[in-house]
């Protein structure tokens, strides 16, 4: 749970399933995280193997995300969540 259960750290994961995306675009689909929030997150998924940075040779320099292979290996824990989470009972309220 240290790994995978920090804030933002599953929708991190789960956003960079399909493929590389540029870290602006990653901040816009994770929608209330701030951008600081985000950098942070991404430094530690880094550091711990499970996300890989690449620095694009555009104009304005831009920066990529992707999920490693290790990072792969949580996605069916994500998964299980999101359908565990769908079927919680209505009455539960999560907004407390």
């Amino acid at each position: 749970m240290r790994i995978i259960g920090g804030k933002w750290t599953g929708s991190i994961l789960w956003h960079l399933r399909d493929g590389p995306v540029r870290f602006n675009d990653l901040s816009r689909m994770i929608g209330g995280a701030s951008k600081k929030m985000i950098t942070e997150r991404l430094r530690q998924l880094e550091a711990q193997g499970l996300v890989r940075r690449q620095i694009m040779d555009t104009a304005p320099v831009s920066v990529q995300y992707s999920i490693t292979e290790f990072g792969r290996t949580a996605l069916g824990f994500l998964e299980e969540l999101r359908k565990w989470s769908e079927n919680l009972p209505q009455e539960l309220d999560l907004k407390h």
